[in-house]
């Protein structure tokens, strides 16, 4: 019985892990995909381009011959075949812009490291992947500021353009400000939830090296009080991920749309959080419903397969042994 435990408290341990260490180390591009959220700035600097607008006045009839009229819808055709070319030519450059300023293409944010890169094999494919170049150093209460990383990047980049110049709304910065803010506390919870659901694992493999014939009721107390902890900590942890995250992609998106920057969820990152807090839910649940079973059905002596007390084949005993004495 101590086995379903066990394999829960390790699922929590491992999922709880992989959405703290997220973005960092090795696993920087194969784990990227688990951020908290992450900033589109592929479509970024569309008005930075004129788009093409009808001007100058048209030719009107004089007079009631057709002549006029085949005349006006022929130069009305040819204008906007003219606009479409122009606004194709513009969208193409505004979908290269971010590379031309120097920038990435994407920003995202997890609970120990921001990263930046480039969607693979280009930002328009319906298959776009994330194409990780850099990410911050590995750090509790990491502080992003995107208005800084824009502005390093453009200076840096082929164009002579004052980042002072590029309209990104104040109230982005602001909305990734209130993330910031919350970040430490995130790391915070998601420590305790992996360090607790790890202890509870480590408490399982104890409980099964022993190999006692029943399992204390202390023993369970304590695994009751770990998969709690645990159980807690995950909880208020995912349930800050998920609140910042939904706020913050609201925010961005509502004061980005007329600039090309969007943001989007971690969704992968809530999955594997509140799956993370489920398992540890259901050890918190196996250990407080052990509380009240008889403890011997805890036991391994018969969990590893060993045999009871064989009985006894002593002809003297039993009603048999008494006709016999009698006799």
């Amino acid at each position: 019985m101590v086995i379903i435990p066990l394999i829960l408290s390790i699922a929590g341990f491992v999922l709880a892990m992989l959405a703290l260490f997220a973005g960092t180390g090795s696993q920087q591009q194969a784990l990227e995909e688990y951020h908290l959220i992450a900033i589109n700035m592929s479509n970024f600097g569309h008005d930075l381009v004129p788009t093409a607008t009808s001007s100058g006045s048209q030719p009107t009839a004089t007079g009631d011959g057709s002549l006029w009229d085949d005349i006006q819808d022929g130069l009305n055709d040819i204008e906007g075949e003219i606009t479409d070319q122009l606004n194709d030519i513009v969208n193409d450059i505004a979908d290269e812009l971010s590379q031309k300023l120097g920038i990435s293409q994407w920003y995202s944010l997890h609970v120990m490291t921001a990263c930046e890169g480039n969607f693979a094999p280009n930002a328009t494919s319906p298959d776009a992947w994330y194409n990780t170049t850099n990410c911050t150093t590995q750090s509790p209460g990491v502080h992003f500021n995107l208005t800084d990383v824009l502005q390093r990047e453009i200076d840096a980049g082929p164009l002579r353009i004052n980042a002072s110049d590029i309209p990104i709304p104040s109230s982005i910065q602001e909305t990734i400000d209130y993330l910031n803010s919350f970040l430490l506390a995130t790391f915070v919870f998601y420590v305790l939830g992996s360090g607790f659901s790890g202890l509870s694992f480590l408490s399982c493999i104890v409980i099964l090296t022993l190999r006692r014939d029943s399992i204390g009721r202390c023993t369970i107390i304590i695994n009751v009080a770990l998969s709690s902890l645990a159980a807690l900590s995950l909880a208020i942890g995912s349930a800050i991920a998920t609140a910042i995250s939904k706020k913050g992609v609201s925010e961005i998106n509502s004061a980005g749309d007329d600039v090309g920057i969007s943001a989007v969820e971690g969704t992968k990152f809530m999955i594997i959080s509140w799956v993370a807090f489920a398992v540890m839910f259901v050890t918190l649940l196996f250990w407080s419903v052990s509380c009240f079973l008889p403890r011997t059905r805890l036991g391994s002596a018969r969990t590893y397969g060993e045999k009871g007390p064989r009985r006894s084949m002593d002809s003297n005993r039993g009603l048999l042994g008494i006709f016999r004495r009698r006799n």
